[in-house]
């Protein structure tokens, strides 16, 4: 089936698409080098700001600036900061979801944009390795490359699962039990990267269980799993609502939606 985005959504994805082009392109002789991994100061979000990541910041700033629109902006290296004389859009940004994969040359890495404007809703997730785009509009499905729909996976038996799974010492223990029912679990470092890999049933499930999700990590990922058909909530099975505040200390737990509450009673969350 092929796109149909709205008016006001075709529009974001071609910015989007500008955005994502300029930060593959500022950011490609870094990859991989240890000038990229050099930290430059604290960012927003509390964690270091290493060069890789100011370079694709100012990559996506700049082009939001020559787009002559409004922005009021939620960035994980600046926080937050307005564009503009009139804000129109509000933008959750993670110029570089999968720092670390990018400083060590591992090819998953993304920048990831979640768009709102009164009733439209957009999330757009750049693999900046692979070169794939992943976007969604509320209301109007999710999709990948020049229009392809996506769909998560309609694997219904949790043995069978191809999980993603975070979690922190010391409490690993957390997925022990994950992992023994399900047939594999994987952590690949790129938070928005993962969830598209559930809306396109490459995997069938993405739990956070480390207590620290950031916004602008999973603003976009979030509305592309969901307009693809999938679930997701935090640890006790309610659902995520994700407002201006960079931190909420809570879980993630995504996935196709057909064994959302085994997986939630796996990690010790809830039965909804």
């Amino acid at each position: 089936m092929s796109e149909r985005l709205s008016p006001m959504g075709s529009d974001l994805k071609r910015l989007c698409d500008n955005i994502a082009k300029h930060v593959a392109v500022s950011i490609l002789d870094l990859v991989g080098t240890a000038e990229s991994g050099q930290m430059e100061k604290m960012g927003a979000d509390g964690t270091p700001t290493k060069k890789i990541d100011r370079v694709a910041e100012e990559a996506v700033l700049a082009q939001l600036r020559a787009s002559g629109l409004g922005f009021k902006v939620l960035s994980e290296e600046i926080g937050a900061v307005t564009i503009g004389e009139e804000p129109y859009y509000f933008l959750h940004l993670d110029p570089l979801d999968g720092t670390y994969n990018a400083i060590k040359g591992i090819p998953f890495y993304a920048v990831s944009m979640y768009l709102s404007k009164d009733d439209c809703h957009f999330g757009y997730v750049y693999d900046l390795a692979g070169g794939c785009k992943y976007y969604a509009e509320s209301g109007r499905g999710a999709y990948q490359g020049q229009g392809s729909r996506l769909s998560v996976s309609r694997n219904g038996t949790l043995k069978d699962f191809s999980v993603s799974a975070y979690t922190l010492r010391p409490h690993t223990a957390r997925i022990v039990e994950l992992g023994d029912r399900v047939r594999r679990i994987r952590t690949l470092g790129s938070t928005s990267l993962e969830m598209v890999m559930v809306a396109s049933g490459k995997l069938d499930a993405f739990v956070d269980l480390r207590g620290m999700l950031r916004v602008v990590d999973v603003a976009a990922g979030k509305i592309i799993l969901e307009e693809a058909g999938g679930v997701i909530t935090d640890e006790g099975g309610s659902e995520l609502h994700l407002g201006g505040n960079m931190w909420q200390k809570r879980e993630l737990i995504g996935s196709n939606g057909l064994q959302h509450r085994e997986l939630l009673q796996l990690v010790g969350g809830g039965c909804h």
